[in-house]
């Protein structure tokens, strides 16, 4: 009795400590220290939703388009992987609101080799309009969420 009582103690407490990191929903930022920043380049980007996917075009869209931005602000010869988190996406959806206005949000965690997270930052961008079609919806959303992260976590190499 005391060995199946010490397993389901065991139990439950692993299950509430392996919650998936990414249920949490994080918000809240971690800037990193300006000296640090400038060392840092984006050497692997991963996009991740609430749900497992494997690679589409949402991503064959998102990847590139972001990359193009973060390759110009982040030039330290420290590498980095940029995880970023788009909230609630409808892989294939329109990436339309209500109002006809393209929007995307999500946060972005650097993380060093180590495992360690360094920074994170909340992001969200809305166009004035649709941003053209579906392709071009997810490519300039891409672009000017790699544009934000610049101006948050890499001011002076962008």
């Amino acid at each position: 009795m005391r060995v199946l009582t010490t397993c389901l103690l065991t139990a439950v407490l692993l299950t509430g400590c392996s919650a998936e990191f990414w249920d949490l929903d994080p918000e809240t930022q971690i800037a990193l220290p300006p000296g640090q920043a400038t060392g840092l380049r984006i050497d692997r980007i991963e996009v991740r939703s609430s749900f497992y996917d494997p690679p589409d075009a949402f991503s064959e869209a998102f990847l590139p388009a972001f990359r193009s931005q973060t390759d110009a602000c982040a030039r330290g010869p420290d590498a980095v992987r940029a995880v970023v988190f788009i909230h609630a996406l409808d892989r294939g959806g329109t990436l339309l609101d209500a109002q006809g206005q393209a929007r995307l949000s999500g946060s972005v965690d650097l993380v060093d080799s180590r495992e360690r997270v360094l920074g994170r930052y909340p992001l969200s961008v809305t166009l004035p309009g649709p941003a053209g079609d579906l392709g071009d919806r997810r490519t300039v959303l891409a672009e000017a969420l790699g544009a934000q992260l610049c101006r948050e976590a890499f001011p002076a190499g962008g």
